[in-house]
């Protein structure tokens, strides 16, 4: 199910968003699904700092380094 969302924007920038070849609604949907993606990034990663393990010894980053150049 979809609903409707509405917004006012000055005819300029509806016309800079049609120039580019855009319909406005496309465009507007495009951004706003682009940026609840990164939003959600944000917040898992946030998420994964404060919930992670703290290791002992050796870091993470630095096993898999010793791992790769002992290849």
């Amino acid at each position: 199910m979809s609903v409707t969302i509405s917004i006012r924007v000055d005819e300029k920038i509806k016309e800079s968003i049609e120039e580019m070849g855009y319909k406005p609604g496309e465009y507007l949907k495009e951004i706003l699904i682009r940026e609840l993606k990164k939003e959600r990034a944000r917040n898992t990663l946030s998420w994964l700092k404060t919930h992670r393990l703290k290791t002992k010894g050796k870091s993470t980053e630095k096993q898999i380094r010793e791992d790769r150049e002992s290849r």
